[in-house]
């Protein structure tokens, strides 16, 4: 009788530590939000694979956004150096350009969207939604006069 007791003990103890050890591992993995993610984001890697986008013509629109400088944004050329990746790319025989911001740690798509592009604007217009985009996660770092002014 006391050796069943001890066993019934015991395995009830194994049986409530694996049911801590579970719960404590589903917290750790907890995948962070979009906004938790951009919020620290402070390095930003850009690639693209299609002639028609050119990477140094994207850093220096979004280097040109007076929202990035405020956010302190930095770009770098080392991709494993990068919080964001903005990967370019266009839809083949189109004006289409799909692009995506990816956190690197954690491999989120954070953002991402699709622009219709002639003529060479297609670089303002990601730069600019990518702000507007940032906007909405890390508020607008500008003064309220200075962009009623700019608009």
């Amino acid at each position: 009788m006391l050796k069943k007791s001890f066993l019934f003990a015991f395995l009830f103890a194994l049986v409530a530590l694996a049911v801590v050890e579970v719960a404590s591992a589903q917290q750790g993995s907890r995948l962070p939000t979009n906004k938790e993610l951009v919020a620290r984001a402070r390095s930003v890697y850009v690639e693209t694979d299609t002639f028609w986008m050119k990477r140094e013509a994207l850093e220096s629109s979004l280097l040109g956004k007076p929202e990035f400088k405020a956010w302190e944004m930095q770009i770098t050329g080392k991709r494993e150096f990068a919080d964001l990746v903005v990967h370019v790319k266009r839809i083949p025989f189109s004006n289409h350009f799909l692009y995506t911001v990816r956190e690197t740690s954690t491999d989120t798509i954070v953002m991402a969207g699709k622009v219709d592009s002639l003529a060479g604007t297609v670089y303002g217009q990601i730069a600019g939604e990518i702000c507007d985009k940032m906007k909405v996660f890390r508020g607008d770092p500008l003064p309220a006069q200075t962009t009623a002014q700019n608009q």
